[in-house]
């Protein structure tokens, strides 16, 4: 049931978490739209995150689908939520670079 589009992040992180997330049975959408349910967010105080809560959309950090992926199911979003009240602007900063769990051999 998830619907996810990403932002603020760049390749080689940016294909890891989608590929990632699809894997797991998530469906991808480059930008947001009103089929989305999530929008995975490198930092909170962005227009597109503002544009995805106002929608109704869960906006939370990369550390979800990783976290997700480790678990092997959809785990609750608290916890992973960017709500966008802090107190500093992110803008210009990268997110950070996690590397992407392995995933297990078939």
């Amino acid at each position: 049931g998830v619907v996810f589009a990403l932002s603020g992040f760049q390749n080689p992180l940016r294909a890891h978490l989608r590929d990632a997330a699809v894997h797991m049975g998530a469906l991808y959408r480059p930008d947001w739209t009103p089929e989305c349910t999530h929008l995975v967010c490198a930092f909170a105080r962005t227009p597109k995150a503002r544009r995805a809560r106002s929608k109704g959309g869960v906006v939370v950090g990369h550390t979800w689908i990783w976290e997700c992926q480790k678990a092997g199911k959809r785990l609750p979003c608290e916890g992973y939520l960017l709500d966008g009240s802090a107190s500093s602007s992110s803008d210009g900063e990268e997110p950070e670079e996690a590397p992407p769990p392995s995933h297990p051999s078939p």
